[in-house]
């Protein structure tokens, strides 16, 4: 019957070692370090160099063995040897210099010192979307060099010097000024014809907000009117950039007649735009509420802003189709009598000018920091900003004008003009214009082309 209880058995195996078994494997470590010293410690021992005295000349007749070349030693990256790094990047919508420079990977406190440092030059306030920057750092992360363009004409740079520290200056950029002279026909849209005519939409929006006061190129412009300027074109490092001033400018419309512009600056210094009989051009109101000029979108739009006359929420005014986001101003100066939203018209801004006249702006999309009741506002003052939406109509602004209780038609009111030059001036101011009149009615109507008038 078999057992439940189990039995151990001891092996032979588990006996001690003979003394002779243990001397063999003491051998058998041994000669294997010694092994391992010869192939692999021999040759990387250090042996300093002996003394003049301790040099041993080889015997006479003894042949000493060739020198070995030594093989091309790999080159080591170090932190001297890699590049600088060269980042660059734009401005968002609503973003901090600090906080692109952060996007971009520049540490904070590396780029704290650069902005503190640019604050000699430039008012970071004045930073804006769109502006660009280029920042150059070492291997550490420092950074070595810093460049701030807020146009071709304006870039600000920080550099470090030799001594570690940052230096902030303004960069000195070659500027030309050349004048330009262009006759257009226009055929569609004022955007259109420039375009056509070698102009472009910046061009056409100077144009424009130059003759704000006297009509609205959207309801008057007829097809085969003329255009005529003469316009600075600046220059910098040989590369066209941007406009300067209208010189001179006449328009010759079906429905306006023929209207005529001229920038002039007296001997006392003061400069403005004027009419052919010496009035300042500037009125007490605006024909247009909407700064075209001031919109990128329009600047790049090959779609013309057509007004229309409407009747919207039972009140009478102008729909003024406009770029999202463009600047909405005041047409005269005022106070704000009301700055809020209103069901059905979104954000609504309603100021009071002299004479009885009450100006509306509906269909907002956002209202101008300051702008609130009591507010003072003038002339061009940027009050609102146009809607971002994208419906059925587009983004626009509903415009309306009041002298008491009734809608006046504000293009064809006539407003007053502003004060006319000096008359000790006056024969000064007409040679300057029969001079601008002779070159603007000689041109032929084609391109833009540059002259030195």
């Amino acid at each position: 019957m078999p057992s439940d209880r189990v039995i151990f058995v001891r092996s032979s195996m588990g006996r001690k070692k003979s003394a002779a078994g243990r001397m063999g494997t003491v051998l058998f470590v041994l000669s294997l370090i010694a092994v391992n010293y010869w192939v692999f410690l021999k040759d990387t021992l250090t042996i300093s160099a002996p003394s003049l005295e301790q040099t041993v000349q080889p015997p006479p007749g003894t042949d000493l063995p060739a020198p070995q070349l030594l093989q091309t030693p790999v080159p080591i990256t170090t932190e001297e040897s890699r590049p600088a790094t060269t980042v660059a990047g734009e401005l968002k919508r609503g973003e901090t210099v600090l906080q692109a420079l952060q996007k971009l990977g520049v540490l904070t406190e590396e780029a704290l010192p650069v902005i503190n440092a640019m604050e000699d030059v430039m008012d970071f306030r004045s930073a804006k979307a769109g502006n660009t920057f280029r920042i150059e750092m070492d291997p550490e992360g420092k950074v070595v060099n810093f460049e701030f363009h807020q146009s071709a004409m304006d870039i600000y740079v920080v550099s470090r010097t030799d001594e570690g520290k940052l230096a902030a200056a303004r960069k000195d950029t070659k500027r030309e000024v050349k004048i330009a002279s262009m006759a257009c026909t226009i055929q569609g849209s004022l955007y259109r014809s420039f375009q056509r005519c070698g102009g472009d939409s910046r061009l056409a929006n100077l144009f424009m907000t130059l003759f704000a006061w006297d009509f609205n190129f959207f309801e008057q412009a007829r097809e085969g009117d003329v255009a005529r300027m003469l316009v600075e074109k600046i220059y910098v490092e040989d590369r066209f950039t941007s406009y300067g001033r209208i010189i001179a400018a006449e328009y010759e419309g079906q429905s306006v007649g023929r209207v005529s512009v001229f920038h002039y600056m007296d001997p006392d210094g003061i400069e403005g735009y004027y009419s052919r009989e010496g009035r300042s051009l500037r009125k007490e109101f605006l024909k247009i509420p909407v700064d075209y000029a001031s919109s990128e979108e329009a600047n790049r739009s090959k779609t013309a802003f057509e007004s229309k006359k409407v009747k919207e929420n039972g009140r009478v005014a102008v729909r003024y189709p406009a770029p999202a986001n463009a600047k909405v101003w005041s047409v005269a100066a005022g106070t704000v009598t009301f700055a809020g939203k209103v069901p059905k018209e979104g954000w609504v801004v309603e100021i009071q000018h002299t004479d009885g006249y009450t100006s509306r702006y509906a269909q907002l999309g956002r209202i101008a920091k300051g702008v609130t009741e009591g507010a003072q506002v003038f002339q061009k003052s940027v009050i609102a900003s146009v809607t971002d939406r994208r419906g059925t109509l587009g983004a626009y602004v509903l415009f309306s004008l009041e002298k008491g209780k009734t809608v006046v038609d504000h293009m064809k009111e006539n407003f007053p003009g502003g004060d006319p030059i000096p008359e000790r001036f006056m024969s000064d101011f007409e040679k300057a214009v029969n001079r601008y009149l002779d070159e603007l009615r000689s041109l032929e109507v084609m391109g833009l082309e540059d002259s030195q008038a």
